[in-house]
């Protein structure tokens, strides 16, 4: 990772959250660098891999298990908005979490010669991940638009729930991690869950249209608030709900205090292990 010392902030001895930002953002960068790097469309694949997913979904369920979206039109394009609101939403956990256990067992180098914030590591799949959601949230918008649905002002604060979004990303990725030092299986388990998770998240069908014992069920996924938060700022007529807004930032911060306090209390047995 290259650096520029006219651009790097100094990190004194307290370490500065000024520099903390700057190497996550760093280590992120990177990260995004690195997926494209030696591809011949290069950055194109941000536009394009959510296209053809939201293209190959949309077949699937529209025309094969002929699902319909409830309260919308019947057109492909309608079910396909919907059903992208939901996708681009998991998909950035998915590809977060999925990559989150192994991220500091594959860095032994940093556990055991180098002084380095380890609780920095997953900040890079986490900004990956919200790089590409954000990414995905203008192409919604775009299509959306060209579609017929016409821009509303709520449309401008629809990148506000990438923040806690972000903060929900890490503290799990933090956990994950932080528990991927001591079992080394927690990939496979990992993966099991977020499979599990695709269709325990109002993904292919709106959480409305679940009986009342079901919504209270899926209403402890942690994806579920920024799904239906998506759809309701783009489709609906409604602004945004501030009060779920702060709710969700204020869980996803509690979550990462959380996850953080357990990092650091068994932070000093990474070198044993690894």
């Amino acid at each position: 990772m290259s650096t520029h010392p006219t651009n790097k902030p100094a990190a004194p001895k307290g370490h500065s959250l000024q520099y903390f930002a700057w190497l996550a953002l760093q280590l992120a960068t990177r990260d995004i660098a690195v997926r494209y790097r030696g591809t011949s469309l290069g950055w194109l694949w941000a536009l394009f891999t959510p296209l053809l997913m939201l293209g190959v979904y949309t077949f699937a369920f529209k025309y094969i298990f002929k699902v319909r979206w409830p309260g919308v039109g019947d057109s492909p394009v309608d079910f396909a908005l919907q059903l992208f609101a939901g996708l681009l939403i998991f998909q950035a956990a998915a590809d977060c979490w999925g990559r989150s256990s192994r991220i500091i067992a594959e860095q032994p180098h940093l556990v055991k010669k180098v002084v380095f914030p380890l609780a920095l590591l997953p900040w890079a799949p986490v900004l990956n991940a919200v790089f590409h959601a954000g990414v995905s949230m203008l192409l919604l918008l775009v299509v959306a638009t060209l579609w017929g649905i016409t821009p509303s002002v709520q449309w401008v604060f629809l990148p506000l729930l990438l923040v806690p979004l972000a903060f929900l990303l890490w503290a799990v990725s933090l956990l994950l991690a932080t528990l991927g030092v001591f079992m080394r299986d927690l990939t496979q388990v990992v993966a099991l869950v977020i499979g599990l998770l695709q269709f325990l998240s109002p993904i292919f069908y709106p959480s409305a249209s679940l009986p009342p014992f079901f919504q209270g069920l899926l209403a402890w996924n942690p994806l579920t608030v920024f799904i239906e938060q998506v759809r309701a700022m783009v489709f609906s007529v409604q602004g945004p709900s501030v009060q779920m807004w702060l709710q969700s930032l204020v869980v996803s911060m509690v979550l990462a205090a959380l996850a953080y306090a357990i990092f650091r209390r068994v932070r000093g047995g990474f070198a044993d292990v690894i």
